[in-house]
């Protein structure tokens, strides 16, 4: 077989081509891929790539090039003396990264083939694509992200990939609920007085969907409530910057959603959610807030809350609410789904620094999350794990 990849550098040079070839609705012709090129974030280059293999178009792929640098990991955690040769070992080395999928969301598989029975040639692919991109030698990883299905050990060990896991996402199913009165009376007398009292703290919060030009009015300030999220996470490949969240509303403007938390009309948080109406859910999206004022007012359980009663007012089935805080979501009775992805890193120092920071983690991450059964009895749902 002669597999050979073309590479774009813009979604206008693709479309046409891609809306004939994907599945009418596809993610990957959707106005997603578009906000991310037009938002110009400074660590991410996109590219679009056509698949041929005897010279017949059998595939397309997405793939996010992201310049990893000290962003991503300069937080609270890596201020622990057990990181500092890490980081001396990150600092000033050119680490750079192919993602096959897309950083910023969640079950967005990044390629595509006509043939069903072709998907695990997609490693071929991005062992040609790693050298045709990599020609200064910089690329350090590839990173096949959020299969649709597994792949077998030998499909994917052929090309040096492995099984990336505890990629795990917390996802609410919605009931027969009308109101938060009802969701509440499905939760067991802990947890209903807990998201009782929790709800009360929003007094003096004035909470408001934030039209197109409020979103751009307030760009810097959602970007700034976002960065304090960000500096609390352990590691975060993708960052945003203000014009991400322009570019969605105006790309996707019945479907994508900002709200703003308001006090004394300064803004103190936000959350952003998109709907699926073809899937029938809605996600939480990227949130942002003041940790001074989420001592008060509990912004961010407030957030969780508020994403499902918007949920629940627009029939939706699925609430997706993200990789973080496993703990937190369990305990509005949100479970653990896994992602199915696969990691190629280079041999050397890096794959070293890879694989202690990916068992750091997992050791870290913790399961108390996992005993957290806030519905009654009969309604309860244990967290799904789902293994490859």
């Amino acid at each position: 077989m002669s597999f050979n990849c073309i590479i774009h550098d813009s979604f206008s040079e693709i479309k046409s081509q891609w809306l004939e070839f994907l599945p009418e609705q596809h993610h990957l012709v959707s106005d997603d891929v578009l906000a991310i090129e037009n938002s110009h974030l400074s660590d991410i280059q996109v590219k679009y790539i056509d698949l041929y293999n005897d010279n017949v178009w059998i595939g397309v792929a997405y793939l996010q090039c992201l310049n990893f640098n000290t962003k991503h990991y300069k937080n609270k955690t890596f201020e622990h003396p057990l990181f500092e040769p890490i980081k001396n070992c990150l600092i000033g080395r050119k680490v750079q990264f192919l993602i096959c999928g897309n950083l910023f969301r969640v079950k967005f598989q990044g390629f595509y083939f006509k043939d069903k029975i072709q998907r695990p040639l997609i490693f071929d692919y991005l062992s040609i694509l790693k050298k045709q991109l990599n020609q200064n030698g910089s690329y350090c990883g590839i990173l096949l992200k959020d299969c649709s299905r597994t792949f077998t050990t030998e499909q994917c060990s052929l090309t040096a990939f492995k099984p990336f896991r505890n990629d795990l996402t917390m996802e609410l199913q919605l009931r027969k609920w009308q109101t938060f009165e009802d969701y509440c009376q499905d939760l067991t007398r802990k947890y209903r007085q807990r998201a009782l009292k929790i709800r009360k703290t929003l007094e003096g919060i004035e909470v408001r969907e934030l039209s197109f030009e409020e979103i751009t009015q307030h760009a810097d300030r959602l970007i700034e409530l976002y960065q304090n999220i960000v500096n609390e996470q352990s590691i975060t490949l993708g960052v945003l910057n203000a014009q991400y969240f322009v570019q969605m509303k105006s790309l996707k403007p019945t479907t994508f959603r900002v709200y703003g938390y308001f006090k004394n009309n300064d803004l103190v948080a936000f959350s952003s959610q998109i709907d699926y109406p073809a899937k029938n859910s809605m996600e939480i999206h990227y949130i942002g807030l003041d940790y001074q004022y989420n001592q008060t007012h509990q912004l961010y359980f407030n957030i969780l809350f508020d994403g499902i009663c918007c949920a629940m007012q627009r029939g939706h089935k699925t609430l997706e609410m993200g990789r973080t805080a496993k703990e937190a979501k369990a305990n509005t009775g949100a479970t653990a789904i896994e992602n199915f992805n696969y990691i190629w890193i280079k041999p050397g120092i890096l794959r070293v620094v890879f694989y202690f920071l990916n068992q750091w983690y997992a050791q870290n991450i913790g399961d108390n999350w996992q005993e957290r059964h806030p519905f009654k009895a009969n309604q309860d749902t244990k967290p799904i794990l789902i293994e490859a």
